[in-house]
């Protein structure tokens, strides 16, 4: 679950003593809400109008913009979808586009020709990664395709699969929120490779897949909700299961995040399922989640105290709408209501919420928020290890373990860990902050990989 910066109204930001700028083609770069760094490329074809992409490293943001327009002394771009845009006229004394940036609320952003330095950002260094390109492997990656013939989706993936005699224990990777890649990118990383690469390495053979939708699988994502997507991983378990160097009796599932809710869920539909390993899965309703998620993340922002209190109790009231209704028609409705009335009182700024109500009234965001776990985690009888990390804003590990120790204290093969120092994306952080994803050059914890390892190992004997 991650949010973004972007949407855009037209803002007109005037020189009072035009000057002309340095070429505007190349990069650029800027810091905004104090820590967040944009990116900009600004290219002119020999046979057509000036171009720009924007890029948001620390959120994984990458995006061409649209009504470009540049001039000797202004610059100026939009993303009608996210409902954002910029302009800024040349400053010749601190040689920078000086402009804001509208999404919303107005906000400055100056933009300086970006220097070597600055530009690294825009290419992490990912050793883990490079190590796994760098050295051979000792297993096979085969590509494979399976169906999930109810919603008349082909999913595509990678299979790995330990060398040696099989049949090996097996588990299929399942995503969190977002149009996930089967490597799971986020944030420069590629969570799921890393890790599908140790599992092996530790002979456990990894099937991981592209959401439906996305890269090389067929489907609609817009419109799958978390029961829609539980299906696709349904469909990953059964195509294991005909595989002749898989141990049938042997295959588990690992979610990450929001696979975390999909993974018990098929565990307790299918007593055949060997083991489940939840990662950062939520073990409290998606409205409690997501009050506390949103507080804590703007909180890590630098948002002051009474703008967080006054956010989680637009939060709240929305929420319930959604829970409270059945149908998203009826919950949308009453969502707008509380939207208008916020924007009234001046606290959702004037056209925000119109972009609050586009991000929410999906069946994707509607289901979630009424999903309750601990149902489901009560029916789970697999072995179950349940790892969160200490610093994961995103699913907070105090509220979501408690919930879990008690939804699954009837299960003697429950293990259920907080590791110290580790975010949601179980990287070694400072503060668990979103904005340190892409920053941290480590991908997935190795004390993480081998807590998983391990336990997989003296489980699936």
């Amino acid at each position: 679950m991650k949010t973004t910066l972007i949407g855009l109204a037209a803002v007109a930001v005037m020189a009072n003593n035009p000057a002309r700028a340095e070429d505007a083609e190349g990069y650029w770069s800027g810091t905004i809400a104090n820590s967040l760094k944009v990116f900009v490329q600004f290219s002119k074809p020999a046979d057509g109008p000036w171009q720009a992409t924007l890029s948001v490293p620390q959120q994984g943001l990458v995006t061409k913009v649209e009504n470009v327009v540049v001039t000797p002394d202004q610059v100026s771009f939009a993303l009608p979808k996210l409902n954002a845009s910029y302009a800024a006229h040349w400053n010749v004394q601190d040689k920078a586009w000086v402009g804001t940036w509208t999404q919303g609320r107005s906000t400055p952003l100056i933009f300086k020709r970006a220097d070597q330095q600055a530009l690294a950002a825009l290419n992490p260094k990912r050793p883990q990664e490079e190590q796994i390109a760098a050295r051979a492997p000792i297993y096979t990656s085969s590509e494979v395709s399976f169906a999930n013939d109810a919603a008349n989706v082909k999913l595509a993936g990678t299979l790995t699969v330990p060398q040696g005699t099989g049949p090996f224990p097996a588990v299929v990777l399942v995503h969190g929120s977002g149009s996930h890649t089967r490597d799971e990118e986020v944030f420069g990383h590629k969570v799921f490779l890393v890790l599908a690469d140790h599992l092996a390495r530790q002979g456990i053979a990894v099937l991981r897949y592209d959401k439906r939708g996305v890269a090389k699988s067929s489907g609609n994502l817009k419109d799958a909700t978390t029961l829609d997507l539980a299906a696709d991983a349904e469909a990953a378990v059964r195509f294991l299961r005909g595989r002749a160097e898989i141990d049938t009796k042997r295959v588990g599932l690992i979610g990450h995040s929001e696979g975390g809710l999909i993974a018990p869920l098929l565990a307790s539909r299918d007593p055949a399922l060997g083991f489940v390993v939840m990662l950062a899965g939520p073990g409290v309703r998606g409205d409690r989640l997501l009050v506390e998620q949103v507080a804590l993340m703007s909180k890590a922002q630098g948002a002051p105290d009474a703008a967080v209190a006054k956010q989680r109790a637009l939060n709240q009231a929305l929420f319930a709408a959604f829970v409270a209704e059945p149908k998203l028609e009826d919950a949308t409705n009453k969502a707008a209501l509380i939207l208008d009335e916020a924007e009234r009182k001046g606290d959702v700024p004037a056209g925000q919420g119109k972009v609050l109500l586009q991000r929410y009234a999906t069946p994707w965001f509607h289901a979630l928020l009424r999903y309750d776990p601990a149902p489901v985690l009560q029916a789970v009888q697999q072995p179950i290890l349940v790892l969160n990390g200490e610093l994961d804003l995103q699913v907070p590990a105090a509220m979501d373990l408690s919930a879990i120790r008690a939804a699954l204290q009837g299960n003697p093969r429950a293990v259920v860990k907080e590791m110290p120092k580790l975010n949601h994306l179980f990287q070694t952080a400072r503060t668990g902050s979103g904005a340190e994803y892409a920053e941290i050059e480590e991908t997935m914890a190795p004390i993480a990989l081998s807590a998983i390892s391990d336990w997989i190992i003296a489980t699936a004997r």
